[in-house]
């Protein structure tokens, strides 16, 4: 359990400066090369198609209508692929179930293929620490929030790195610069006491100075990611949180009226028991 925090912090009063709304950030397109997914076409049947690379079409998805029992080694439907294009990646229980290849024979005629060396593998925070069998898979700290918060600490479970997003950079109080990437990944294992996720979820993971281990961020931490800067844990380097820090704020000092905005506080990190400054930008 985590103790209470120190009670420093400052309050901007409403009028002088009002809390900005949150932002959208632009992402890069990314596409999950090398796996299957599904299609929906409501009300039509959907397609469970193979994604790679044509070397003159671009990222595409070719397979069949679920339906179909040799779409992988008999495709009948192509789908070039664009940021309108919704799809949702087999889990591997899904894959296993319908007898589709790890990778179709066909694909061999479209040239080398984008996860030749994945992204991930080029972190020197992850390096040393994927599994030796299954290249792809690394323990993570996963967890509901902060255990202050949730009265339940972290679990450090098995992820599969699928694919590479770009996110919000954090600054921080520090000679170097937070990674600018996020990993997107399946929960293999399923946890003992977490009730937010479960085996098989999509997880993403950003790797953190300080952590021996990557961590589980959800949409709304990175949506905060620029707003607050961070001194990193005075004990271990820690420079990422496991909340929001508007969702701290709150939590720390629940008798701020709603009208201010808590600009800066300390906390007890996660991880360690150190001490992290936060402070709003």
């Amino acid at each position: 359990m985590i103790a209470l925090t120190r009670k420093d912090y400052q309050v901007r009063r409403a009028g002088v400066r009002h809390r900005e709304p949150i932002r959208c950030y632009p992402r890069a397109v990314s596409y999950p090369f090398g796996t299957w997914v599904m299609i929906d076409r409501l009300p039509d049947e959907p397609i469970i198609a193979y994604v790679y690379l044509d070397p003159h079409a671009g990222p595409s998805a070719k397979g069949g209508l679920a339906s179909q029992h040799d779409l992988a080694a008999m495709p009948s439907r192509t789908i070039r692929l664009s940021p309108q294009v919704a799809l949702r990646e087999l889990t591997t229980a899904e894959v296993t179930a319908r007898k589709l290849p790890a990778k179709p024979s066909w694909v061999a005629t479209y040239g080398p293929q984008p996860d030749a060396r994945s992204p991930w593998h080029e972190d020197p925070l992850l390096a040393g620490k994927f599994h030796v069998q299954y290249p792809d898979d690394i323990q993570a700290f996963v967890h509901d929030g902060d255990p202050r918060r949730m009265r339940r600490g972290p679990e450090l479970c098995w992820v599969r790195i699928k694919k590479i997003d770009r996110a919000p950079t954090r600054q921080v109080r520090a000679d170097y610069e937070p990674s600018r990437h996020v990993y997107v990944g399946e929960l293999l294992n399923q946890p003992h006491t977490l009730s937010s996720v479960k085996k098989g979820d999509r997880l993403k993971l950003i790797s953190v100075h300080g952590l021996p281990h990557p961590l589980h961020v959800t949409d709304d931490y990175l949506r905060e990611r620029e707003d607050w800067t961070i001194t990193p844990c005075d004990r271990c380097g820690a420079s990422e949180c496991f909340d929001p820090p508007s969702v701290m704020a709150r939590v720390r000092f629940p008798d701020v009226p709603p009208d201010q905005v808590i600009q800066a506080f300390t906390s007890f990190c996660s991880h360690c028991g150190g001490i992290q400054q936060l402070t709003h930008v």
